[in-house]
């Protein structure tokens, strides 16, 4: 299993391989050949819609972007150029890598690295490499199990040892040393467990929750510490207009899936800021897609709207496909362009850090030049600003007020664009002259500043409230991203990741710098990934001490690094994440969530749970589940070891006291995997006796799945009860044929047999296996009902049981168990074909009811046993298990 995950894994990065490149060899003109045939040194050309064949060095390019997203996390496609512009690899503009997409512009690179010593490919060996380690439900059960075994396989040995002794045939004796093994080993508690795991996993599927391990649905309520990407996992991966600035003051965006209806439509400085957005800008609705679609990433030059009223995709750079999507809502946009047809245009460059574009005006035949880029770089060209409609000098004062509102939506985290128009001279410039840039023809200064329009990509809806039911529940969420260390901040503080100063908050607030700011006094902090690698051992137990933490500008292997740190210190860690820097991480936690819609195919391999609806909220609704499956197994396991004191009493009587076997092997097989399984699994479908979402994660050192006091309360109690009731319909059968309990000890080994030939007590050899077989089924009877007051009693482990039903919280498919549970006895007791096999007799009416005392008395005392947990703060602390 383990090695097929691990191939469908490689599988899913082969998938990301793009199949033929252009290469420059010799000297001889570009050719095409295949992406694997790449050699270091080799020349390839890229061009928009390719996908970059290995990890190259760019040598040229004209406007020259890729798509990184699933490598850093930046929604935002990234420049390249021949510059070196950082010593971190996966910051500099001079280098692409393999299998990032071409979203603009072209370029000419040398291959540096390719196949599995590019980036990808070290993604790919650190992901595969990965060590999965068992969930806490595999460790509880498997520790479990060997502590029954051994104790089964010790008792089995023990009274082998005792037959021998007393003399018991070796084959007898053999058979009795297997059931007492039998008796000991709850058969059907993997069953049940198994059972009951799939039935959380349907139901965590129809919230959107698809768990592809099965273990793994209990390790989502065991998980405190949830490590998230934030990129299409906390956001929406789509770029948004947060805030708009013009006519001197910040337009606030709050709800950023507000339309630019919202806004004065008819003030002057916004129609001119419409104007430019919407001509200046190379997005375009895709033609063939009509139909809304949900909220997405916007992977391969594709932006997604959410708004039924408009086409469903945009083609373009996904800073214009916002600006598009946001002021489509004014004036639909190809009718716009229509009425503004585009003369010229200089498309965006990393240089010039501008785009531009000059418009003919049909209405008033004038021709408007519009320009949006880098904000200094736009008020650097302008002279003028348009306030109320009105052009007045843009001075320092009012250049001031702007570089102001820049830098404050800039520390927000939000990428800003700054707009610029100026209408040309009608004498010189008409829809019929020929503009050129190279010539410089027309004029790029003394232009006409409009404002600014601030993009972030927002969070999900839900994700806040998310973040603070993770808080409440004592599980601490960590951003880990790939992205800006501004930008992950103002999000994480979006969505309650961070609610207190950093120590950079803490030094702007007191005006002084912030090495001078104790670290211990800031209850939040903002790592960056050039800080991770020289952290040391004592850093990062400072660090992960804290409750807000965001990890921002993290690689691959820095991600890996922070769920190990977390993991040393015995935390369980989650992982969500949707690209592919983030399956090793995925792969190495506890518990690895990827998103179904947007993520990867490598994280979906990699992950265990998979959000189908790539909401973050849905794994709090998983968080949920897990908890109540942890309480419900419990209850189950409860339920299935009360029965092995009762099945083990006979045979410690028959080699003991050597009476007639109470209970035979088969009927043990009857209890275990027959009456036992549908209740068993029935509490599954218990509801929370409280509010599970206010209790700190369960320490997986101390709150195990079976405890001592589980297994007192279950074998000492109601076991013996179970077992009592037994013996009393068995004692009752014997004394119906006027055998006194004293008459059959030590006894067995001579009546009672198969191989018994002299009478007892008058019974001949035949009438005397007809009475234990009667014996045996009323021990069987006795011990099947009584357990219907054991299901009862294990409902509740701290509420009555009276206060669960009459909340409402009716478990109908344990009654229905219970129904199944009478059927099977019946059966197993009265059909003449079954009797045969099973060993059992048709058994007079009123040894049926021999139990319902004992049932009484189970939920009676249990009841006082509860009341007591709840008012008294001693018990509860010794008789809660």
């Amino acid at each position: 299993m383990q090695e097929s995950k691990s191939a469908s894994i490689m599988d899913g990065f082969a998938s990301m391989t793009p199949q033929m490149c252009l290469v420059l060899r010799d000297g001889a003109d570009l050719s095409e050949i295949p992406a694997a045939d790449l050699v270091v040194g080799d020349i390839v050309y890229v061009r928009p819609g390719d996908k970059v064949p290995a990890d190259i060095r760019i040598l040229a390019s004209q406007n020259f972007r890729v798509d990184n997203s699933s490598l850093t996390g930046e929604a935002e496609p990234q420049s390249r150029a021949p510059e070196c512009t950082d010593e971190n690899p996966l910051e500099t503009h001079n280098l692409a890598f393999y299998s990032s997409l071409a979203t603009d512009g072209s370029a000419h690179g040398v291959v540096i690295l390719t196949g599995d010593r590019t980036v990808i490919g070290l993604i790919a060996g650190m992901t595969s490499s990965a060590k999965t380690e068992l969930t806490p439900l595999q460790k509880e059960i498997d520790r479990f199990i060997k502590i029954i075994s051994a104790v089964a396989i010790a008792l089995g040995i023990i009274f082998l040892v005792v037959g021998f002794a007393v003399k018991v045939h070796w084959i007898a004796n053999v058979v009795f040393a297997i059931g007492i093994i039998v008796a000991n080993v709850p058969e059907g508690l993997l069953p049940t467990v198994t059972v009951a795991l799939s039935v959380t996993a349907k139901a965590l599927a129809r919230k959107n929750v698809l768990v592809k391990n099965l273990a793994s649905v209990e390790t989502l309520g065991s998980c405190s510490t949830i490590c998230s990407d934030k990129t299409g996992t906390l956001t929406q991966n789509k770029m948004t207009v947060a805030h708009l600035v013009y006519d001197g003051r910040i337009w606030n965006n709050d709800n950023v899936e507000l339309s630019a209806g919202h806004f004065q439509k008819d003030a002057p400085s916004f129609k001119m800021l419409h104007n430019i957005a919407t001509l200046c800008n190379r997005a375009v609705f895709n033609a063939g897609s009509t139909s809304p679609t949900s909220e997405g990433g916007e992977h391969e030059g594709q932006s997604t709207l959410s708004s039924s009223s408009t086409p469903a995709r945009i083609v373009g750079d996904a800073s214009e496909s916002a600006l598009l999507r946001f002021f489509h809502e004014v004036r639909n946009s190809s009718e716009h362009r229509m009425s503004f047809p585009k003369l010229y245009e200089v498309p965006f460059n990393s240089t010039n850090k501008w785009q531009l574009s000059i418009h003919h005006d049909l209405d008033t035949d004038l021709c408007i030049l519009m320009m949006k880029g880098a904000p200094e770089r736009i008020m650097s060209r302008c002279d003028r600003v348009l306030v109320d409609g009105a052009e007045r000098d843009f001075d320092e004062r009012i250049k001031a007020e702007y570089e102001a509102c820049y830098e404050a939506v800039a520390g927000n985290g939000e990428r800003a664009l700054g707009f610029a128009y100026t209408i040309l001279s009608p004498d010189v410039f008409t829809p019929a002259f020929e503009y050129d840039m190279d010539l410089a023809n027309f004029p790029v200064t003394n232009l006409v500043f409009t404002g600014l329009v601030s993009l972030i990509d927002p969070p999900r809806h839900g994700v806040a409230d998310s973040v603070a039911q993770c808080r409440d529940a004592g599980i601490r969420v960590i951003m880990v991203t790939g992205d800006h260390p501004l930008t992950a901040k103002a999000i994480a503080k979006q969505v309650g990741i961070i609610q207190d100063e950093t120590v950079e908050d803490i030094a702007a607030r007191e005006g002084v710098p912030v090495n001078t700011i104790d670290p211990a006094t800031a209850r939040a902090v903002v790592i960056p990934g050039s800080a991770i690698d020289s952290m040391s051992s004592e850093e990062w137990d400072a660090v992960l001490a804290k409750r807000q933490i965001v990890f921002a500008r993290t690689s691959p292997d820095q991600k890996l690094l922070i769920v190990e740190n977390c993991q040393k210190r015995g935390e369980i860690v989650a992982v969500t994440g949707d690209g592919v820097n983030d399956s090793p991480a995925l792969k190495k936690a506890d518990l690895g969530c990827a998103m179904g819609i947007s993520g990867s195919d490598v994280s979906r391999d990699a992950a265990d749970v998979i959000l189908l609806d790539d909401n973050f909220s849905s794994i709090v609704t998983g968080i949920r589940q897990g908890r109540i499956i942890f309480d419900n197994l419990k209850k189950s396991i409860c339920y299935t070891l009360s029965s092995n004191s009762a099945e083990l009493a006979p045979f410690i009587a028959f080699m003991v006291l050597q009476m007639p076997l109470a209970l035979s092997a088969v009927l043990i097989l009857c209890i275990d995997l027959g009456t036992d399984m549908v209740p068993a699994i029935s509490f599954a479908y218990e509801a929370p006796e409280s509010n599970i979402m206010r209790r700190p994660p369960r320490n997986p050192k101390v709150d195990r799945l079976v405890t001592v006091r589980l297994a007192v309360f279950s074998y000492l109690w109601l076991g013996t009860v179970q077992a009592v009731a037994g013996f009393l319909n068995y004692y009752l059968v014997l004394g119906s044929y006027g055998i006194h309990p004293a008459d059959i000890l030590f006894k067995s080994l001579e009546f009672f047999r198969t191989d018994t030939v002299d009478p007892f007590l008058g019974y001949s050899p035949e009438q005397q296996l007809f009475i234990v077989r009667q014996a045996q089924t009323t021990f069987f009877v006795g011990v099947v009902l009584t357990r219907i007051g054991v299901c009862l009693t294990c409902k509740t482990r701290r509420l009555s049981l009276f206060q669960s039903t009459q909340s409402g919280k009716h478990n109908v498919v344990m009654y229905i168990a219970i129904l199944i549970e009478l059927a099977i006895v019946l059966v197993l007791v009265n059909v003449p074909g079954v009797q045969n096999v099973f060993g059992t007799v048709r058994l007079d009416w009123h040894y049926w009811f021999v139990p319902l005392p004992f049932f009484v008395v189970l939920i009676g005392f249990d009841e006082l046993r509860k009341l007591a947990m709840r008012r008294s703060a001693w018990a509860a602390h010794h008789l809660y298990y």
